[in-house]
């Protein structure tokens, strides 16, 4: 999928994503043994509407992001981009991404946030409806995922200011 194709939601299948997420999250544990790996996104979500790409949070030190981001390219992910403290890779290609990862700070802000937003839509039904309408109205009126992403995060936003637990469950 490139950047500029339209996003398509897909109905759950998220039994089969859970199994993708747990055989890649042995993947990157085999690449990068200190790492904490996370399945997010919505395809960690029973029942919600997804596109049919697996995100990971891929957690380590904070001066091992680059290394790690790094380690994961030579091993044959695709390397999308870097910002300070958050590097993001693709697999097999971004032009036909089935996994996307997320490599940040373990224990950072950016990775409390994802699972706290994670968390939140896998218990409450009203965040995760109103998520989904944003998921939807998004989908229709973008022309790519940067697009897509980005007319989502004002309702995500919304979502995260009114929590007040951001407390993490379960890694890999």
């Amino acid at each position: 999928m490139s950047e500029q194709q339209p996003v398509v939601l897909v109905p759950s299948r998220y039994a089969d994503w859970a199994a993708m997420a747990a055989g890649m999250a042995r993947r990157i544990h085999r690449l990068a043994p200190a790492s904490q790996v996370e399945h997010i996104g919505s395809t960690a979500v029973p029942d919600l509407a997804a596109k049919d790409v697996v995100d990971l949070l891929v957690g380590v030190g904070k001066d091992r992001i680059p290394a790690v981001a790094a380690e994961l390219a030579a091993a044959g992910f695709d390397l999308e981009g870097t910002l300070p403290g958050h590097c993001w890779l693709s697999y097999p290609v971004r032009a036909e991404r089935r996994y996307v990862l997320h490599v940040v700070e373990f224990g950072g802000r950016p990775w409390q946030r994802r699972l706290a937003f994670r968390n939140l839509l896998r218990s409450d039904p009203q965040a995760r409806e109103r998520y989904l309408a944003a998921k939807r109205d998004a989908a229709d009126g973008s022309s790519g995922w940067d697009a897509y992403t980005q007319a989502k995060t004002p309702v995500v936003s919304e979502l995260l200011a009114g929590m007040t637990d951001e407390q993490p469950t379960a890694r890999y």
